[in-house]
C-alpha cells in the first residue's frame, strides 16, 4: 500500500483504539494528548518502511541518519571534547538504533514481520521508564505499525509475518496490487467511514 493509504488505515485503527479500547479513554479526556496520539500512529503507519530509502519515511530517516553520522564524524575531527561531553547520550541513541538497523534487510522483511512489532513494544518500555515518555503515546505508535502491517497482509505481495523463521510471504484471502484502483477505492472508504463516524460521534 502507498504512504497516504497506510496513514487513512492508522487514523482508522487510532479511532477504533479509542473508541472500542477502554485504555485509550484518557486520550479523549485530553485533547492535546488526543493529538499527539494520533501524530505518533502516523508516524507508526510509516515505520515499517524504513527499510527503502525511496519511501517516504524511508527518505528522511536515512538523510537525516547520515547528518547525524557527518556531524558526529566533524566533531570527532574538530572538536573531540564535544564527543566526551554527550558520550552517554550517544551511547543510548547508537544502543537504540544498532537493532534496527541489523533488521533492514531488504522491504518487506524484518521490519514487517511480528518480531518487528516485539522489538517496537521493547524499546516502548525502555523510553516510558528512562524518558517518561507516556505510554498512550508509544501504544499509539505500536499501533500505527500493527495497521502498516495489516494494510500489507491485504496486499498480493503480502507480508513474511514470521521472518527470519519463515520467508514466505502470507497475504489474506482478497488482496489487491499496490497502488491499483482497488487500493483507491479501499482508501476513499475509509476516509468517508471515518468522516462519517468523527461526526455522527461529535453530533
Amino acid at each position: 500500500m502507498m504512504a497516504p493509504g497506510h496513514q487513512v488505515v492508522g487514523f482508522t485503527f487510532g479511532v477504533g483504539a479509542v473508541t472500542l479500547i477502554p485504555a485509550f479513554e484518557v486520550v479523549t479526556i485530553h485533547p492535546f494528548q488526543m493529538i499527539l496520539f494520533f501524530v505518533f500512529i502516523l508516524l507508526g503507519s510509516l515505520l515499517p518502511d524504513i527499510d527503502t530509502p525511496t519511501s517516504t519515511l524511508g527518505h528522511k530517516f536515512w538523510r537525516g541518519l547520515i547528518t547525524i553520522f557527518t556531524i558526529a564524524f566533524l566533531c570527532y575531527l574538530f572538536v573531540p571534547h564535544y564527543l566526551d561531553t554527550y558520550r552517554d547520550e550517544l551511547k543510548v541513541f547508537v544502543m537504540l538504533l544498532l537493532p534496527i538497523l541489523i533488521m533492514i534487510r531488504g522491504h518487506r522483511k524484518m521490519t514487517h514481520s511480528f518480531v518487528f512489532i516485539g522489538v517496537l513494544i521493547g524499546y516502548s518500555y525502555i523510553l516510558e521508564q528512562t524518558l517518561q515518555v507516556p505510554r498512550v503515546l508509544l501504544d499509539g505508535l505500536v499501533i500505527g505499525v500493527i495497521s502498516h502491517l495489516f494494510a500489507d497482509y491485504l496486499t498480493k505481495k503480502g507480508i513474511p509475518l514470521f521472518y527470519p523463521l519463515s520467508k514466505k510471504h502470507l497475504q489474506f484471502l482478497f488482496t489487491f496490487r499496490t497502488g491499483s484502483s482497488s487500493e483507491k477505492v479501499i482508501v476513499y472508504g475509509l476516509v468517508l467511514w471515518n468522516v462519517w463516524f468523527l461526526t455522527q460521534s461529535i453530533l
